[in-house]
């Protein structure tokens, strides 16, 4: 029995279901009733306006895939999700399936944000699929509990996507969700089935490795090697392939018994360690680490009081200008931390300023150390030296929303120009989140400070940064000086430095100066500034300014 054209059309009208007919240009040229209904806008407003305009910024890219395979050389029925804007600004979940004729598109869609809102709550990831953090630590749980009735090892791994926040910030948050997604569907393929992939929050993924009939070194590195090899090749984007890398630290259960909240703890702490030397690497949690984060526990607690107790000082190391027929000037300092420990002497920053960094003790102890450094400029200049100033800033120092209205209060209290401070910051540093450090690096030079770029040259974009920061000074990396002498492709990347930041107006200083040999080459090279212990170690301020003595530079090294 055949349907008649009034039947369809009733149908058309009256279905619950969202029906649309769009073009090949994106606009929709038919829509049924329940779209109004749904979003609030007259169907001819939604007819008024391209298709994505309506789509939320998150899921035009992933909905653009979408349209792009259904149209390709296989033409197919695509299925997929994303949101829509209502006319009262809130967006509601749709589920599409779509099919393109070769001249129009046809689609049905389903109003599913109801069931969305249930799935947050639920027990999987929205964004990746996969388990959610508490249905992986209840795995974990259960893993553990089983070793106490088979064989074996509960393995814990704790995965985090490298340099997440720099992706988002150079890519835009859409590609840094394709990035998650797709490192959570290769983890879920190349892991056995027996194991759980969760997300563990923000760029971090839960691995559970269970019943590991090898619980020795051997098994272990394999689910390692498995976890690594979802890293293995660039993630596709709409901006291009971008490579990943991630960092595992690994804790392993072999009786019942173990909590597993402690364990993943233990999973943090080796994967602290892994970042540590380097990205892409994996630590596994032993009996010496755990006696290391005692320690580091415990340096921390010291530390958190140091401050407030006088044990921290600053120390200063010259910078010398090279001036002509051999001769040089102290024309500056670098301001240096040190702290007088009670137990264990004094302390360079290497042993205590990563742990700073990682409890937020850096910010008041930075902004401590910037004043200092301010206080005794004034001493100085008030005594006929004009002299300029260079201070270390951290990561998260330049990513407090107050920064720059610190460096201005110390400025304003000490009566210090701004022109004689110069703030330094690394090239990873500004890798952390660029725009903002970009944002603050531009009103410091406003404010009339000056920025240098430290260990320049260890980045895989060094000159791309140098090209895009507004930056004043360049500190070439001690690794680069240590072997000038005998290196010709140290000296061809000191002499391309000089001659880039000569072109840029830039000043250049070399550090890690500790031989004659290194001296005579960078003068020969027209190198305008060095630092190092040729010139003088970190002294406190009445010993920081001592002229260099020429009988000093003329010895062939020093210790």
């Amino acid at each position: 029995m055949g349907s008649s054209k009034g039947d369809v059309e009733r149908f058309f009208e009256g279905s619950p279901d969202l029906l649309a007919i769009a073009d090949r240009r994106g606009y929709f040229t038919c829509l049924n009733p329940e779209w109004e209904a749904v979003l609030g806008w007259s169907r001819d407003e939604l007819m008024a306006e391209p298709f994505l305009n309506f789509v939320h910024p998150e899921d035009v890219e992933r909905t653009c895939q979408e349209i792009a395979r259904a149209t390709g050389p296989d033409p197919c029925t695509t299925r997929y999700e994303n949101r829509l804007r209502t006319r009262d600004g809130v967006w509601r979940w749709l589920l599409w399936s779509s099919r393109w004729d070769g001249t129009e598109w046809t689609a049905v869609a389903k109003d599913i944000t109801t069931r969305k809102e249930l799935e947050r709550h639920s027990l999987h990831d929205a964004l990746t699929g996969v388990a959610n953090r508490a249905l992986t630590v209840d795995r974990l749980g259960a893993a553990i509990a089983r070793l106490g009735r088979s064989a074996g090892a509960a393995v814990a791994l704790l995965v985090d996507v490298d340099d997440l926040t720099t992706i988002n910030d150079t890519h835009g948050h859409v590609a840094g969700d394709l990035v998650l997604r797709a490192i959570a569907d290769r983890l879920s393929e190349r892991l056995r089935a027996a194991d759980t992939v969760g997300r563990f929050g923000g760029d971090r993924f839960l691995v559970v490795a269970e019943g590991l009939a090898d619980g020795g070194a051997h098994g272990i590195e394999a689910v390692i090697e498995r976890v690594h090899g979802a890293f293995s090749r660039p993630v596709p984007t709409r901006g291009g392939l971008i490579t990943v890398t991630g960092s595992v630290g690994v804790a392993v259960a072999r009786e019942p018994g173990v909590d597993a909240e402690d364990l993943i703890r233990d999973a943090d702490v080796a994967l602290r360690r892994a970042k540590t030397q380097g990205l892409g690497r994996a630590e596994v949690f032993d009996a010496a680490l755990a006696e290391e984060v005692r320690r580091r526990l415990e340096l921390a607690a010291q530390l958190r009081g140091a401050l407030q107790r006088g044990e921290l000082r600053v120390v200063f190391q010259p910078l010398v200008s090279m001036g002509a027929e051999g001769s040089s000037e102290v024309v500056g300092c670098e301001a240096l931390l040190r702290w007088d420990h009670p137990d264990r002497g004094e302390l360079a920053p290497g042993a205590f300023l990563r742990i700073a960094e990682d409890d937020g003790l850096i910010v008041p102890i930075g902004a401590w150390v910037l004043e200092e450094s301010c206080r005794q400029l004034a001493q100085w200049r008030a005594q006929g030296r004009d002299l300029w100033v260079s201070v270390n800033v951290s990561a998260r120092q330049l990513g407090q929303a107050d920064f720059v209205a610190v460096v201005e209060r110390a400025l304003r209290e000490t009566g210090v120009p701004p022109g004689s401070i110069c703030l330094e910051v690394t090239e990873t540093a500004v890798l952390r989140r660029p725009e903002v450090a970009r944002r603050a690096l531009e009103a410091l030079r406003i404010l009339g400070v000056r920025v240098a770029l430290d260990d320049f040259g260890l980045g895989y974009s060094s000159l791309t940064h140098l090209k895009a920061l507004p930056v004043d000074v360049v500190k070439v990396d001690r690794s680069f000086v240590a072997d000038l002498v005998d290196s010709t492709q140290d000296r061809a990347v000191v002499e391309a430095v000089l001659t880039l930041a000569r072109r840029m107006g830039l000043t250049v200083i070399a550090e890690g100066v500790e031989t004659a040999g290194q001296d005579e080459l960078l003068r020969e090279m027209g190198c305008p500034m060095v630092q190092g212990y040729l010139y003088g170690r970190p002294a406190r301020p009445e010993d920081a300014l001592a002229e260099p003595e020429r009988s000093t530079l003329l010895s062939a090294d020093v210790a």
